[in-house]
Formats: C-alpha cells, structure tokens, sequence
C-alpha cells in the first residue's frame, strides 16, 4: 500500500476504531426515531405522516420494542471482553456487524406478525452490540502506544457522530422512501464497514501486512510488558475485589444510563411532548449528539495537554469526572424549573451531552488505565451493569410519562440527572488511574504427566 507509506498503520486503526463506534450507535439510535413512524399516534393532537404501514401497538410494547435491544447488550456484554480476547477483535467486530445488519432487515418482514418477533429481532441486535465495544477496546490496548491512547479513545466518540447523523439522515429516508427503507440502508454502511476491516485491521501491529518495521518496533518499544500475547482466562476475581474498578463501574452504569436516556427519550419528548414533527425532532434530536462530539474532542485535546504538562493522570481522569457527570447531571436537574419552556428544554438537553463529552477521558479510557490486557474484559463487564440503564429507563419513561407532560418527563430527566451525580461523586472518591497488579497475564501452569 504504497499510496499510504507515509501515514501510520495505527492512524487507520484509529479511524476503524471510529468507525466502528459509528456503525454501533447508528444501529442503538436509528430504532427510536423509526418506532415512531411504525406506531400509531399517542395523543390526539399528535400528527402522522404517510411513511408505511402502522401497527396499533400497545404503549407498553412500543417501550419494550426500544428496551428489547439493551437487553440484548447486557446479556451479553460480560462474557463479551473474554470472547474478544480469545477470538481477537478483527472476528469479533467483523461478523457481529454481519449478523446485526442481517437482523435489522428482518424487522421489516417481522413487524407485520406482531411487536413480539420484533423485540427478538432487536434483542439479537443488541447482543451483537454487546460484542463490539469490548472489542474495540481490545484493539485499542494492541496497537495503542500508552501516550497516544487518549486519542485512540478519543476516536471512541465515533458513537456521537454515528447518533448525530443517524437521527436526520433516518428521519430524510422514512419520509422519502418509507421506514422500512431505514432498516435497509444500515447494511450498506455495513458493507463498507468490512471492507475498511479487511483492509486496515488486525488483531496485533505484528500480524498487520502493510505495518512499516519502524513503526512496529516504535509499539512494541512503547508497550514494554504491558501487552502480552497470551491467551489466559480474565482475573475476574481480582476483579471484582478492585475498589477501583468496581468505582468504574458504577460510573459506567450513571453514564450509559443518561446517553441511553438521551437515545431513545429524547425523539419521543420532542415529537411528543413539544409537538415537533418527525424530521425537525430528528434534527433537533441530534444536536446534543453534535456537541457531545466536538465537545469530546476538545476534552481529548486539553486532557493531552494537562498531561503533557506533568498534571497527575488520575487528577485529570477525576477533574473530567466533574464534566461528564457532575455538570451533566445538574444540567438534567434543571428540568425541574423551566416550566414549560421548549426553548429552555432543548438548551438543556445539548448542555447536558455537551459536557458528557469528557467522558472520553473518564468512563472510555479508564479501562486501559487499569489493564490493557484486559481492557476488552473490563469494557464488557462494566457495560454489563451500565446496560441496565437501556431498559430500567424506559421502563421508568413508561411509568411515569402516561400523559406526555412536560411536567412528568421533567421527573424522568431529574431522575437520570441524580444518577449523573451520585456514580461521578462515586468515581472521584474511590477511582484510580493505576495500573493494576492484575493487568499481568500469567499462564496457567502445565498438567504434570501421571
């Protein structure tokens, strides 16, 4: 490839690790956004457009066709960091992304027969899904040099431009073409997903045929002894005895429980609640989304620099910490005094991913701080647990927003802001930045012959 001797194998990886963050969230937001020109309208001021067929779903099962996905991610997102490991991510990442694009063309076929075959449908997107992430972190501890791995997680904020243009492109597409036409469109970005995959990837710098001997010595040197080859089972005991890793966890899960939120509440309170139409709530759906991207990168950027300039890493990790939850969470509070400003509401909503874009110097890279070796593993048994936010939420929605008043989703963006608050102070006083004893693989010892 001599058309790209002069740019670093790893600087691709990064880009597929963009991607692929991309390609995850497209197939977690585009469902919130298409359910609503599936279903039948929920208020009688409600307007409807001509995108295809309708079902008369109840409210309940509209909800658990949204929450059939994270049950799908927390299902399998324990065992998802073991699987990655010792398939290798480039298998893992590759036929994942086949089976949940050969799933979500079949939800049009399904959804006629009834909201059940979809909810399976889903749930199997979801435990493809739960695949993924792991993985990329697993890539990430392979090929990234420790002091490039901020901007390795960095690329980990593909998932707010995957959300971001998802939104609006779904929302162009059902009024152009019809919704089913939003399920179709996700296996061509697929496609070129695995073509980028086969191009640009592999599980190790030293398997990569294109990798330049410079550059791979410049890893390995770099790495030292923290990377190691060996397949061994994850300490899970060790584990789950680290205070801080069980801190990362319950940072993960106030994290993943506010951007699931964001997800799937945010088209319904704007199409339902302040009355926009399909596309507008798509578009304006997708602004906090935007933020949180730009904002991402500008974290990633200062946090380069304040380590650069001696600041203690896990001054940095807990300083963030103040954004992505903290601030985010007060941001969910405020829900409660604005009344029944539209104005206010959608401010409030982009304020609150614009600062949960810090995340990618807190929740995102903490994993490699504590283990590279075993950051796929970590990533997935944390999501594990964070997954529970992406159904206990719209259970919560379901219970509490029966008449889609601006006053009852204000308590469901309030509930989510305490949580912010709680995992974040949570993180700040028992996370660390260390690396782990436990990051050491060591091989099971041989069976001695009888």
């Amino acid at each position: 490839m001599a058309w790209c001797h002069y740019i670093p194998s790893r600087a691709f990886v990064a880009m597929m690790v963009f991607w692929g963050t991309f390609v995850n969230y497209m197939f977690r937001s585009h469902f919130s956004i298409s359910i609503l020109a599936m279903v039948q309208a929920r208020k009688a001021n409600e307007t409807l457009g001509d995108f295809g067929p309708r079902y008369n779903w109840t409210y309940e099962w509209e909800q658990r066709t949204i929450s059939a996905m994270f049950y799908g991610l927390s299902t399998l997102s324990l065992p998802a960091g073991m699987v990655s490991e010792l398939l290798g991510p480039w298998h893992v990442l590759m036929w994942s992304s086949v089976v949940m694009a050969v799933s979500s063309c079949l939800i049009v076929p399904a959804a006629p027969v009834g909201p059940l075959l979809v909810f399976i449908l889903r749930f199997i997107v979801g435990l493809m899904l739960a695949l993924q992430y792991p993985a990329l972190q697993c890539l990430i501890g392979r090929w990234a040099p420790p002091s490039e791995k901020g901007r390795f997680a960095s690329c980990l904020m593909g998932n707010a431009f995957g959300s971001m243009l998802t939104m609006p492109i779904s929302s162009m597409i059902i009024e152009k073409f019809g919704w089913n036409w939003s399920f179709y469109s996700l296996s061509f970005v697929v496609a070129l997903f695995c073509l980028g995959m086969c191009l640009f990837v592999a599980d190790y710098p030293r398997d990569y045929r294109w990798i330049d001997k410079e550059e791979l010595q410049f890893i390995e040197k770099a790495q030292g002894n923290q990377v190691s080859r060996e397949r061994v089972a994850p300490p899970y005991i060790a584990m789950f005895t680290s205070v801080p890793f069980l801190a990362l966890i319950i940072a993960q899960f106030g994290n993943l429980y506010g951007l699931f939120m964001s997800l799937t509440a945010s088209p319904q309170f704007l199409k339902r609640v302040l009355n926009f139409d399909l596309k507008k709530s798509a578009f304006i759906a997708a602004l906090p989304q935007m933020t949180r991207l730009i904002c991402g990168f500008v974290f990633g950027y200062i946090n380069d620099l304040l380590l650069k300039r001696g600041v203690p890493k896990k001054w940095c990790r807990k300083g963030f910490t103040l954004l992505s939850h903290i601030a985010t969470g007060i941001s969910l509070l405020c829900f409660l005094g604005i009344g029944q400003s539209s104005d206010m509401a959608i401010v409030l909503l982009v304020a609150m991913l614009g600062f949960n874009g810090a995340a990618a110097e807190t929740t995102l890279i903490n994993p490699q701080d504590l283990s590279p070796n075993f950051a796929g593993t970590l990533h997935g048994v944390m999501n594990f647990f964070g997954g529970w936010g992406g159904f206990i939420g719209p259970m919560i929605i379901e219970v509490l927003t029966k008449d889609n008043t601006m006053d009852q989703w204000a308590i469901v963006f309030a509930i989510g802001g305490m949580i912010y608050i709680v995992s974040g102070v949570v993180f700040m006083c028992f996370g660390s930045a260390d690396l782990q004893r436990w990051n050491e693989k060591t091989k099971l010892p041989e069976p001695v012959p009888v």
